[in-house]
């Protein structure tokens, strides 16, 4: 049984509906002009078909137990040694590009589907040729609509998936093309870690079993280590979700931080911030969005616990470079 078989065994099981320098090890900010695009080389990936399982749902906690999430490929890097983390202008969405020293790529969430021309355009103009791990925090179409046409555009070698069922026409087409693709398809959970070469560590931080009912709160949350400097990227997790971490004294540690869904208040609650401690923060949001993202109350959190925050909506692209000790913000827009 493949992605699309493990979603349809548990919708058709009995009772479910179908339906600038910072301060400690951080000492480097400051923001340039155009985002600094690093060159990718294509790779080649060593084949596995996609894994084949979870008849039900009791069926997932095996399989997060067998994620040792080596992702598929290898790459040379760039040459400089520099971690690149691209956060997507890409509307009411999340979508964020990491671009590995090692030359592997990861790609988290892929915004809503009309996005996915200016974001496949976007990852040309960065040249990647293929995405060795994408991650889909969740399945609500503004992080995973525009990954149906990424998943046409590029190879593959891996995706990590909440495995929150979702009866949605965006959610089985997105599972119906790993199908077709052979992609291997695995689970996100606390303890996973993800390998994009050597001195960058990876580790996801949420969610656990059982997933709660919440979708938001399912989401995969990963935090990701180069050298000194750190990133947390959060999804759409909401303060359950946050005060499950907290609880779990996962390391939350981040210079940067990608603020949980979109500056909502029912993320980034101060707690969850205080332990943060990041020095940057960036909110992924679309100019004029009817949620009233982000919210008055996120954005006083955020300037208690961070020293800056950008936001899509004002500085288009926000792309941070790092050699592993002091990092840069460079903006499409200038900022102020």
């Amino acid at each position: 049984m493949r992605a699309t078989a493990f979603v349809k065994g548990i919708l058709t099981s009995p009772g479910q509906p179908r339906r600038r320098c910072h301060r400690n090890p951080h000492p480097g900010t400051r923001q340039g002009g155009a985002p600094t695009r690093a060159a990718r080389l294509p790779r080649t990936a060593t084949g596995m078909p996609m894994a084949a399982a979870l008849v039900a749902l009791a069926a997932m906690t095996l399989w997060a137990a067998m994620m040792g999430a080596d992702a598929a490929g290898a790459g040379t890097g760039s040459g400089a040694g520099r971690l690149a983390v691209h956060f997507i202008d890409v509307g009411q969405g999340d979508s964020i590009l990491i671009l590995a020293p090692s030359g592997k790529t990861m790609l988290i969430d892929g915004g809503p589907a009309d996005a996915s021309e200016r974001l496949i355009a976007y990852l040309k103009e960065q040249e990647v040729a293929k995405i060795d791990v994408l991650v889909a925090t969740h399945p609500h179409a503004d992080h995973i609509g525009g990954l149906v046409e990424v998943l046409r555009a590029f190879p593959v070698g891996l995706v990590v998936d909440s495995g929150k069922v979702h009866t949605t026409a965006t959610y089985e087409r997105f599972l119906t093309l790993i199908d077709q693709k052979n992609i291997r398809f695995r689970l996100g959970r606390a303890g996973d870690s993800i390998d994009l070469g050597p001195g960058f560590a990876a580790r996801i931080l949420h969610p656990t079993e059982p997933l709660p009912e919440n979708m938001n709160d399912c989401s995969v949350v990963v935090r990701l280590e180069y050298g000194k400097v750190s990133f947390l990227f959060t999804g759409d997790a909401e303060r359950d979700a946050e005060n499950a971490m907290l609880k779990s004294g996962a390391d939350l540690r981040a210079a940067v931080l990608k603020v949980a869904h979109h500056g909502s208040r029912t993320s980034s609650s101060p707690w969850f911030l205080k332990a943060a401690k990041p020095a940057v923060a960036v909110i992924l949001v679309g100019a004029g969005n009817s949620y009233g993202h982000p919210h008055r109350i996120t954005l006083l959190n955020l300037a208690d616990y961070t020293d800056r925050v950008y936001r899509t909506d004002v500085d288009g692209d926000v792309v941070v470079t790092t050699d592993g000790t002091t990092f840069r913000v460079d903006t499409a827009r200038g900022g102020p």
